[in-house]
């Protein structure tokens, strides 16, 4: 059972690493939140909650989380592209111009098979 996360991003940031679990140890967590499965024609399994947020396994196990969708006043989404890392904090995937941080999707959260 993964420890508590820092929350505030949705239900994917609520939770801490997963990296060591299996499959479908993780498949059993993540829908006891609430999460409805798809897979994705890459081979994804993809978990979104009731806020939008979301967790990707790819098929390699690595662990990608995305934030529930924040927008500004103006009704555009201010957190386009941004990660979750392992604890559930915010990683920003691009700079204040825009442009994107290298090395900044992989958290290094893994699943075992």
């Amino acid at each position: 059972m993964p420890s508590q996360g820092v929350g505030g991003n949705g239900t994917a940031s609520e939770f801490g690493d997963l990296t060591g679990m299996t499959r479908p140890e993780v498949d059993e967590f993540l829908k006891d939140l609430g999460a409805n499965v798809k897979t994705t024609s890459g081979g994804y399994a993809e978990y979104i909650f009731a806020d939008g947020s979301r967790v990707y396994i790819r098929s390699d196990g690595e662990v990608v989380r995305t934030p529930a969708p924040k927008y500004g006043p103006d009704g555009r989404r201010i957190n386009k592209g941004w990660r979750l890392n392992r604890d559930g904090s915010i990683l920003p995937t691009r700079d204040e111009f825009g442009n994107p941080i290298a090395n900044a999707h992989n958290t290094e959260e893994r699943v075992r098979d």
